[in-house]
């Protein structure tokens, strides 16, 4: 009997394949636990590997998480506006409101998930700091200037907070209604031509 040739490709390609039933498994697992309940034996007994080749594959539990988070996070499309094709300060700061709470609608279940280990698990902490950093730089884009006013920074930041958009849904208003009584609001807030993006 001749021995098999080693094939690079062919084993790249399980290798990605294991990947993907690794990263499969710990997301459902996180969804039915979250991720502080959820153990390398669990996700690895889900895709059918060892614990040992999770590790192979990430490194830690940690490295595991943040990236699923990511992938989370491309997911659910953290609002971003390099493709925008407003101009106006109005119509950017009603897109504004429209993707953030477009977005607080598409993760609220991951959010009411991971909402208790937030404070403790660290790549959560991690992942809940990138998404900050980003819409601070995107209210930076779009009010540009003004955020310096604190009057329009607590505006701008108050009326398009989860728990604004929550409240407002709680109170039996739809997606569309919520985000038109904000962008309303915040519209009126901005004098005409005051330090925001053109």
């Amino acid at each position: 009997m001749t021995p098999r040739k080693y094939s690079m490709e062919v084993r790249a390609e399980q290798a990605a394949r294991t990947r993907e039933r690794i990263l499969d498994a710990a997301l459902s697992s996180y969804r039915e636990r979250g991720i502080a309940a959820t153990s390398l034996q669990a996700i690895g007994r889900q895709a059918k590997v060892s614990a040992a080749t999770v590790l192979n594959h990430f490194g830690s539990a940690d490295d595991l998480a943040r990236v699923v988070i990511g992938l989370l996070a491309a997911d659910i499309r953290i609002p971003d506006d390099r493709q925008w094709t407003e101009r106006g300060r109005e119509q950017r700061v009603r897109r504004l409101v429209s993707e953030m709470f477009a977005f607080y609608d598409r993760s609220a279940p991951w959010f009411e998930i991971f909402r208790p280990e937030l404070g403790h698990d660290p790549a959560l902490r991690e992942g809940e700091a990138t998404f900050w950093e980003a819409i601070s730089a995107l209210y930076a884009r779009v009010f540009g200037d003004a955020l310096g006013v604190d009057r329009i920074s607590g505006a701008a930041f108050g009326l398009t907070h989860p728990a604004t958009f929550t409240a407002l849904r709680n109170a039996g208003l739809s997606l569309e209604d919520a985000t038109e009584l904000v962008a309303d609001a915040l519209v009126r807030v901005l004098p005409n031509g005051e330090g925001v993006t053109q």
